[in-house]
């Protein structure tokens, strides 16, 4: 089974790009021969300090961590370690740079090796899995209206309330957190015809799950372009900083 990956971003109608992405793939600069395929994305905390470098120095983290050994016999644990050295890299970033309020940036990624795909997800950037059932997001959201949500059920605050908390939609796991607990991974066996998209928010708040199937091309890349061309036909006001990375399996 051959694996294609492709990648796209836009910095949308916003001044900075705070979205960072790597892709194993030479269209995207990579050259070293390697067992195992890569995509990451992340999303700088928009409003917080230096959220477009904390989403790059992630990126490259978790590109390092994962992209320069031989061989990773435990993919699930390797990609644990890789997102507690990313928070750490991003966490030392701000100690460095004198920063008190907190700051960082989401995180996913996908790795693909023998036919298995692996995947690791902090805060609320997604990812999805295109299979012959239609279109799933395989990680969950790390936001404060889960605990919210879990409180109503037992009885401890309101639903009205929790519905119109102001903090609900806030993100409570990112990589830049001083103690990174919640951490989403799981893993599934990908076969021909398959896909698994990652994207930032800048794509899933502007196009719903039916618009991203439209989309669909067989070429990953072709794909991608077209994501960010719907995404921008939108012309929603102050449209965010869309990023998405793809990788299709094939015979």
């Amino acid at each position: 089974m051959k694996i294609l990956l492709g990648g796209a971003q836009d910095i949308g109608k916003r001044d900075e790009q705070q979205d960072a992405f790597y892709i194993s793939t030479t269209a995207f600069g990579h050259t070293a021969q390697a067992e195992r395929d890569l995509l990451v994305v992340c999303d700088g905390i928009g409003g917080a300090s230096f959220g477009k470098e904390a989403a790059q120095i992630a990126c490259e983290a978790l590109k390092s961590f994962l992209m320069t050994e031989d061989e990773i016999y435990d993919v699930p644990e390797a990609l644990l370690q890789a997102a507690r050295y990313a928070n750490n890299e991003v966490v030392g970033f701000m100690i460095r740079r004198g920063v008190r309020t907190v700051g960082g940036t989401t995180l996913i990624a996908a790795l693909i090796k023998n036919d298995m795909l692996y995947w690791i997800s902090v805060g609320d950037s997604h990812i999805y899995l295109l299979s012959d059932t239609g279109l799933k997001q395989l990680n969950e959201d790390h936001l404060y209206a889960n605990a919210l949500d879990a409180a109503v059920k037992e009885g401890k605050i309101d639903k009205a309330f929790a519905d119109k908390h102001p903090r609900r939609d806030s993100i409570s796991s990112f990589i830049g957190i001083w103690e990174l607990k919640e951490i989403s991974s799981g893993k599934t066996r990908l076969v021909p015809g398959t896909s698994v998209v990652l994207c930032t928010d800048g794509l899933y708040k502007t196009l719903n799950e039916n618009e991203i199937i439209d989309a669909y091309d067989p070429d990953p890349q072709k794909w991608s372009n077209e994501l960010i061309k719907a995404t921008l036909e939108k012309d929603v006001a102050y449209q965010d900083n869309v990023t998405i990375a793809i990788a299709t399996a094939k015979e």
